[in-house]
């Protein structure tokens, strides 16, 4: 059996207080018990399940919808549509009890348009007095329970802060170790960074060096060809004074014979060509004197 008390503001009564109890066994959907008191008087009324299904289904809306609207309305427990608070709530729903107090109607406003959620026939309560003090027994057990229950929230509230400000260190002294890791790692880095640099200098410096070499290589190459090639111009388009070098062949006039050659034996290569050639041309003309004669 679950049940609350709270104040509510008659529209038609706006200065008396009233008070408002509301019992119910499963949900406000199963139906529920009222007690209405203004601290003097008290009356009772009872809604059936049937009528609260019959409530939904004339305004059209679904009965779990219906008893969420309901819940909020008589009890204004959470928050009310369009996320009021329950500070709002009594903007968000309204009573209106007749003089007679023989009927109380509750409605809803949304959208600046009055929306019936229903209403519930009283009586007279058969003992105003005991009524009454049960009622301010139940709020005192409701105020006791809220106490307890914002006591052990308080506790929880505390021990969270701590474990908050726990963590706010730790997570401090975390970002503290970050920054001097990053510190050292970045001064490692810069050091690496160096060396490596002065490496890539020293490699660039090489390679500087070993083109140069190959430039000043090819250009002294190309020099000694282009003049090899003007000297050998030179040899070919003036003679040379010197004598050949090559072997020079003997050929005589027995070799020139063994292989078929005629040979004129007025020349020899004999050392007594000269003087024998005297010789022949000296008896010649005898010769031919002596014939004449």
């Amino acid at each position: 059996m679950s049940g609350t008390v709270r104040q509510i503001t008659i529209t038609t009564d706006p200065s008396t207080p009233y008070f408002l109890r509301v019992d119910w066994a499963e949900d406000l959907g199963a139906g529920f018990t009222l007690a209405l008191t203004d601290g003097s008087s008290a009356w009772i009324g009872e809604v059936s399940e049937d009528e609260v299904t019959k409530e939904a289904s004339e305004l059209g809306v679904t009965r779990e919808n219906y008893v969420k609207d309901l819940l909020l309305a008589l009890t204004r427990s959470g928050k009310g549509r369009g996320g009021r608070r329950r500070g709002s709530d009594k903007k968000a729903y309204s009573f209106h009890l007749t003089p007679d107090h023989c009927h109380l109607s509750y409605q809803k406003f949304c959208d600046d348009i009055t929306v019936d959620l229903g209403s519930v026939e009283l009586q007279p309560a058969p003992d105003p007095l005991e009524l009454n003090r049960e009622m301010i027994g139940q709020s005192l057990k409701r105020s006791t329970d809220l106490q307890s229950e914002n006591c052990r929230l308080l506790e929880e509230n505390c021990g969270l802060k701590q474990e908050h400000h726990r963590i706010l260190t730790e997570l401090e002294k975390h970002v503290q170790d970050k920054k001097m890791m990053e510190k050292k790692l970045y001064s490692r880095f810069v050091l690496v960074l160096n060396e490596k640099k002065a490496k890539i200098r020293g490699l660039q410096d090489t390679v500087h060096q070993l083109q140069q070499t190959a430039d000043k290589r090819h250009s002294d190459d190309e020099a000694t060809v282009d003049e090899d090639g003007s000297q050998n111009r030179g040899e070919e388009t003036v003679p040379s004074s010197h004598p050949s070098q090559e072997q020079t062949i003997l050929i005589t006039g027995r070799n020139l014979v063994c292989h078929g050659v005629t040979v004129d034996h007025t020349f020899s290569d004999n050392e007594d060509v000269q003087p024998r050639r005297k010789r022949r041309l000296l008896r010649a003309p005898s010769t031919e004197s002596s014939e004449q004669e």
